[in-house]
């Protein structure tokens, strides 16, 4: 795709490109303020009672399904506090913030994006690769904690991938990241070190592992797609 095609795609999609900046920035902004307020009033929040979780836990899956909060940061935060039982909270939150971010997308996007991009055949055939294989895809796409969870979300909305296979992909790719998150919340001696948390060797190796794992499933899988999809459009 040249320069005057992605320029031709990106004024098709405003909207859209526009919630996806601010998927991407607003989680950065947010993490480091909820740290320390975590911080100045842990007491409190370490005297939670059960359904006070329950409604932190449904408030947070509407601040992760906005961008307000990154799920890899709440992972942290709720491991600090509750330890493994943050699974307990976490799992279903993430979930229903992946669902709501996939709608809200879909709502501003209108098809939008996909209408824009048919004249291109690699663009095209990355969007086939989605509808082939899309378990694969959003679990590879979710594995990597340096893919923001919002955009990763966006992403696939765009692409349009089937709600069934978004969720389950989804289940199983942000597991392994939300336990290492949790398990990482849990070892810190105090909740300031949550931004320093990449100063531990033994999560740098996981999160590393993780990233290239994802990469790898990832290229693989598109790789292979791409370079059918254009042998095919050269037969044509």
């Amino acid at each position: 795709m040249k320069i005057k095609g992605i320029r031709e795609v990106f004024q098709k999609n405003k909207s859209s490109f526009s919630v996806g900046g601010g998927l991407s920035i607003l989680p950065l902004l947010t993490s480091s303020t909820i740290a320390t307020l975590g911080y100045t009033y842990q007491d409190y929040i370490s005297n939670f009672t059960t359904n006070e979780w329950i409604v932190f836990f449904v408030i947070s899956s509407f601040t992760m399904a906005l961008a307000l909060t990154p799920t890899t940061f709440m992972a942290l935060f709720t491991g600090y506090f509750l330890g493994w039982n943050a699974l307990y909270g976490m799992i279903p939150a993430y979930m229903i913030a992946a669902l709501l971010c996939y709608f809200i997308v879909r709502w501003v996007d209108q098809g939008r994006f996909n209408d824009s991009i048919q004249k291109y055949p690699i663009a095209n055939a990355i969007i086939n690769t989605v509808h082939e294989s899309p378990l694969k895809i959003v679990a590879f796409t979710k594995l990597s904690p340096i893919l923001p969870f919002a955009l990763s979300n966006l992403l696939l909305a765009w692409a349009k991938t089937p709600i069934r296979q978004f969720l389950l992909g989804s289940l199983i790719g942000m597991l392994p990241r939300t336990l290492v998150s949790v398990w990482f919340g849990k070892s810190l001696e105090n909740l300031q070190d949550i931004s320093n948390s990449g100063s531990n060797s033994i999560t740098q190796m996981i999160v590393g592992g993780l990233v290239v794992l994802s990469i790898a499933g990832l290229g693989q899988i598109f790789s292979k797609s791409i370079k059918k999809q254009l042998e095919q459009n050269k037969s044509h």
